[in-house]
């Protein structure tokens, strides 16, 4: 049974683009580590990549997220021909707007995060050479495809391949940067 909070449309919305964004991030941001042989990947950059994934992308969708609901508030102010500009910013629903604003933060950072960090600790925590690491975060990019495309009611293969292609090009990238 999938919880009632996972079920909202909005929730679903920050789920995938946090995970989806935390795997592609760590790809980006730790191919060059992964691939060079004299540095093994430890559990603890797992951490670091997932640490730096999750904080950027809960403070862009609370702002997002907050801009986005108190903007509805302004246009339906402007629809009601309200004389007074702000009040319905100010009253119970701008609060709602912005405890909204910081649900939809911690649930898309923390899905960056994990997004992020899981599939380089489970590599980490293998101790072979870095091919692995970026097969775990493309299969875990493929499994995530998978259920985009089944939970759209669209091609579960194509949502899986699309998003390992993007990963791919994005570790491609990652490796040719050498951020970390």
């Amino acid at each position: 049974m999938i919880p009632k909070w996972l079920r909202k449309r909005e929730n679903l919305f920050f789920i995938v683009t946090g995970l989806a964004e935390g795997i592609l991030t760590a790809l980006v941001l730790a191919a060059g580590k992964i691939l060079d042989p004299s540095h093994p990947l430890t559990a603890s950059l797992g951490l670091k990549i997932g640490i730096a994934a999750g904080c950027p992308e809960a403070v862009v969708f609370f702002a997002a997220e907050y801009a986005r609901q108190r903007g509805e508030l302004v246009r339906i102010e402007q629809q009601l021909n309200l004389t007074r500009h702000g009040r319905l910013a100010s009253s119970r629903l701008g609060r709602t707007a912005l405890l909204d604003s910081f649900g939809a933060a911690l649930v898309s950072g923390t899905c960056a995060f994990g997004g992020a960090c899981i599939p380089l600790i489970i590599a980490g925590l293998i101790p072979s050479v870095g091919w692995e690491a970026i097969g775990i975060a493309l299969g875990c990019l493929a499994i995530f495809g998978s259920g985009i495309g089944y939970g759209t009611h669209s091609c579960k293969t194509c949502w899986a391949v699309a998003l390992m292609l993007s990963g791919a090009v994005l570790a491609a990238l990652g490796a040719w940067l050498r951020v970390v």
